[in-house]
């Protein structure tokens, strides 16, 4: 029996506080200088918070009035960094889960999460590095 452990998609870490002072149209900072997001109208904001474009973070983003963040360089920069902790994080609790799962079902073989960039599995029946006295 295989076991498919796979990783949800979580778009917390896109999301952006909305500048009060901008929504209320006396921020006197510009979108570069601002460390809180000054949507456009198309964007969605929904309880002072707004929803970055990933695309627009790839810089790939061809839509017309686009109802989510074109995020100004520094947001990017933290978004991007946002977005790897996000990762580790979904990567750390994936092994956790497959760790549980051998103990609760053992014998069952978990299949290996596929990521968008590749890596070399090491061979299936090699042994695991014990882990050292501490």
């Amino acid at each position: 029996m295989a076991v498919n452990v796979s990783m949800i998609r979580d778009t917390k870490w896109l999301t952006l506080e909305v500048c009060r002072e901008y929504q209320r149209g006396t921020c006197s900072r510009s979108d570069a200088e601002c460390k809180f997001a000054h949507p456009s109208r198309s964007c969605h904001v929904e309880n002072g918070r707004v929803i970055a474009c990933f695309d627009s973070l790839k810089g790939r983003c061809t839509r017309e009035n686009c109802k989510y963040l074109h995020p100004p360089p520094h947001l990017k920069t933290q978004l991007e960094i946002n977005g790897r902790n996000n990762l580790i994080q979904q990567k750390t609790a994936a092994a956790m889960l497959a760790q549980q799962m051998q103990f609760m079902l053992p014998g069952t073989q978990l299949q290996p999460v596929v990521s968008a960039h590749p890596r070399p599995h090491p061979h299936p029946h090699s042994p695991s590095p014990s882990p050292s006295p501490a």
